[in-house]
């Protein structure tokens, strides 16, 4: 999910994702305490059959990075999921920072010109 912000109105589209995160985060306080979720719950969850474990695409940002606690400066990065982009306000939200938005780079079918 990404929410692309051209404005200061309300992000209604936010609250549903924020509720999901509130949920998942309470469960994984739960599992990493040794609460497992009960027969009850697992009764009413959907049954997956033959299940593999899969990756799939997300939107996330690349570019050159200063001031990165983890990463040296001028470094290259990937960032974690995207989730809020917000040009016309200088930031962009990823899953574990917000990141400050300097000059975009070259869109690839630009760069082959």
């Amino acid at each position: 999910m990404i929410a692309i912000i051209n404005g200061r109105q309300p992000c209604a589209e936010l609250e549903f994702e924020i509720e999901r995160l509130r949920r998942l985060a309470y469960d994984l306080n739960d599992i990493r305490r040794g609460r497992h979720p009960g027969g009850k719950i697992l009764e009413q969850a959907p049954t997956i059959e033959e299940w593999r474990l899969a990756a799939r695409p997300t939107a996330c940002l690349t570019g050159r990075v200063s001031g990165h606690p983890h990463v040296r400066e001028d470094g290259i990065v990937v960032t974690t999921d995207l989730w809020v982009i917000a040009p016309a306000f200088g930031y962009a939200r990823t899953l574990s920072r917000f990141y400050a938005l300097g000059r975009p780079g070259r869109v690839l079918s630009e760069s082959r010109h």
